[in-house]
């Protein structure tokens, strides 16, 4: 009888060992990423910096390159929205060789932010609307 007492008590005392054992050998938390080291400053203004870090791209050469998810599919007509473009303007597009004329719409966003475009636009280039292609564009 006490064996039967003695040998559940026995299991159990060497579980908890054990368990406390792993908590030993378990890894610490990562550090926290360190802060982001702050620009020295220099007087200049973020667009100063911005400005020298991207040119303006000529008024009727290449822009860049992006990717471009489907913007709204009821939209008609040929146009890619995008960051690529600060101000409305007639440009087009390549991807695989296709190129198609396009309405450059300026958005928001970073120039690496990514674009929108029609989906005359991907017909056009044949591009699959399922997927994320990157694309040249250009300003005329």
């Amino acid at each position: 009888m006490i064996t039967r007492t003695l040998l559940p008590l026995a299991l159990v005392a060497t579980a908890l060992t054990a368990c406390s054992a792993l908590e030993k050998v378990t890894p610490a938390a990562a550090p926290p990423p360190s802060a982001p080291v702050p620009a020295p400053v220099t007087g200049e203004s973020d667009a100063e910096r911005a400005d020298e870090v991207a040119p303006e791209p000529e008024a009727g050469g290449r822009l860049g390159t992006t990717i471009v998810s489907l913007g709204d599919p009821g939209r008609g007509g040929a146009w890619l929205e995008t960051p690529l473009v600060d101000a409305a303007a007639k440009g087009r597009v390549v991807h695989a060789g296709e190129s198609v004329e396009v309405d450059l719409i300026p958005i928001p966003g970073e120039v690496g932010a990514g674009s929108r475009m029609s989906l005359a636009a991907f017909q056009a280039l044949g591009a699959s609307i399922t997927g994320l292609p990157e694309v040249e564009v250009f300003r005329n």
